[in-house]
């Protein structure tokens, strides 16, 4: 089980995280410490406890393993309702050629 980090996300630059590697991953390893590395002051990736990654992948699996159910259902519903309506269609067809 996971046990959930909620302490600040530190920024770091590129160059800095270039030269200081080793007590990143320290920190990150050691103490929990997460990190957003910053391209150009825009973020471009994160440094966070292996435990932390695993975590956000199963959650993202199985998210999309509920979004694919669901899509799933969703494309059944409409081809039943597409079956239903051409049905309705074929059926008021006849009755118009019966009536003529």
């Amino acid at each position: 089980m996971y046990i959930y980090n909620l302490s600040e996300i530190n920024d770091i630059s590129t160059d800095w995280l270039r030269s200081h590697l080793r007590q990143v991953l320290d920190e990150v390893s050691f103490h929990g410490t997460r990190y957003a590395v910053l391209r150009r002051g825009k973020p471009i990736a994160g440094i966070v406890p292996v435990s932390e990654a695993r975590a956000l992948y199963e959650a993202s699996r199985v998210d999309r393993r509920y979004r694919d159910i669901e899509r799933d259902l969703r494309r059944q519903d409409e081809d039943r309702l597409r079956h239903a309506v051409a049905e309705m269609g074929e059926q008021a067809l006849r009755k118009v050629a019966g009536l003529r």
